[in-house]
């Protein structure tokens, strides 16, 4: 036994509770891709999503030329037994190529990116070279047709499609359209997403905490991670837990956005009004999700908006955003790639408890151990309010329905937050 059951334990024997994978399953057969698009300048293109395939309209490189510096000359010269001595014709350099071409008995000197003169097909290192005063070098055989040369389209043809739809551009996409010489992209528009927080006890920064107060931090949170998409993002500020000033609130923030997330007031206490709500100006297709931290989660439409009901309590609403919100948001913005990170095995050397039926997310710190080898660490007291907890972590470790507890020196699935945030 890892630990006593506890009789406050809300996830014991709920079979309403939905699994978390098809939790996620439903929620993606709700969303479809946006449809609009705009041009966007290469320059302001980075964390966008791709609307058109890119297909190259030159090769990559444009020119054969040197792959480093030292002296081109055509192989079927080159001694295949004793050094030669051959007369430098002149020099080629990356924008100013030497213009003739090559004699027998002749070199020219190369600098690497260099267009390659007529009649070399191979390059020979300075270093593998002897130069004789400032007009002859000496070249030694077993040098082979092709060494050190890229050829024109090496990297990218010319037509070839390079970045597919639904590509996001990160730095090396924005340095491949700058190698095609594009200025502009065809991505989908930017998505719009509201965020509002509830309960009568949250307050915002610089207000004064009266008695049974507490700083709101959900929607602070919820933006910095939408942000960190490409989402534009509203904040709608707290609400009270009033149905009628929140479904005002909420049908507001429906009208103008394409999706409207909110922390709290999704579960069944007296207090909570959200999904009463929500289903009177819209619809639920996914509520209480077998997930711990987070298992009051929602989600459904109000209007033509996405609707996301996350959890009050602050590492529930990280927990599900990731798991749940982002994949949804990804698709809708037409992105492909639409998964949390990969998970990669670490050897555990905390003992992490595991109760049937649902998947628990813990908060670790993943690293090496003095032979190299990963290992991965909990960060201590797992308490869904404990949001400094998931400034410590570096990555989450997941035990899903079919896994068991896992005692130090088990092997455990850790998903690191490189990726993710």
């Amino acid at each position: 036994m890892l630990g006593k059951k506890s009789k406050a334990d809300c996830y014991e024997a709920d079979s309403d509770l939905i699994p978390l994978q098809v939790a996620k399953d439903r929620v993606l057969r709700n969303v479809l891709p946006i449809r609009d698009s705009e041009e966007v300048p290469h320059e302001d293109a980075s964390g966008r999503v791709l609307f058109d395939d890119i297909a190259s309209p030159v090769n990559v490189p444009p020119h054969r030329n040197a792959a480093m510096d030292g002296f081109a000359v055509e192989s079927r010269q080159v001694p295949s037994r004793h050094a030669m001595v051959f007369a430098v014709a002149g020099t080629s350099r990356a924008g100013r190529p030497y213009r003739g071409s090559l004699e027998p008995g002749q070199v020219v000197r190369i600098m690497t990116g260099a267009i390659m003169p007529g009649g070399a097909d191979l390059v020979v290192p300075q270093e593998h070279a002897e130069v004789i005063g400032k007009h002859e070098v000496r070249i030694g055989p077993g040098h082979r047709a092709g060494t050190n040369v890229r050829a024109a389209g090496e990297d990218i043809r010319q037509g070839q499609t390079v970045l597919n739809a639904g590509a996001r551009i990160g730095p090396a996409e924005a340095g491949v359209l700058a190698s095609l010489g594009i200025a502009t992209v065809t991505a989908r528009r930017r998505i719009r997403v509201a965020v509002l927080s509830t309960g009568d006890e949250l307050r915002s920064s610089g207000q004064d905490l009266d008695n049974g107060a507490l700083f709101d931090s959900n929607r602070h949170t919820l933006m910095a991670m939408l942000r960190r998409i490409g989402a534009d993002v509203s904040d709608c500020g707290i609400q009270r837990d009033n149905p009628g000033d929140l479904l005002q609130a909420l049908h507001d923030a429906a009208t103008d956005h394409d999706v409207v997330i909110t922390s709290g007031g999704v579960s069944t206490g007296s207090a909570d009004h959200v999904l009463d709500v929500v289903r009177k100006v819209g619809s639920v297709q996914v509520w209480r999700v077998a997930v711990r931290p987070g298992r009051p989660f929602a989600q459904g439409r109000i209007g033509d908006a996405l609707f996301f009901g996350l959890p009050g309590n602050p590492v529930a609403v990280m927990v599900t955003y990731y798991q749940l919100v982002q994949p949804a948001l990804r698709r809708l913005m037409g992105e492909s790639n639409i998964e949390p990170e990969a998970t990669v095995q670490a050897r555990s050397v905390s003992r992490f408890r595991k109760k049937p039926g649902r998947t628990e997310v813990y908060r670790a710190i993943l690293s090496r151990d003095s032979q190299g080898q990963s290992i991965v660490r909990s960060t201590g007291d797992q308490g869904s309010g404990l949001l400094h907890s998931m400034s410590v972590a570096n990555c989450f470790v997941l035990l899903t329905d079919d896994d068991d507890s896992a005692a130090p020196g088990d092997y455990v699935k850790v998903q690191p937050f490189y990726g993710l945030m």
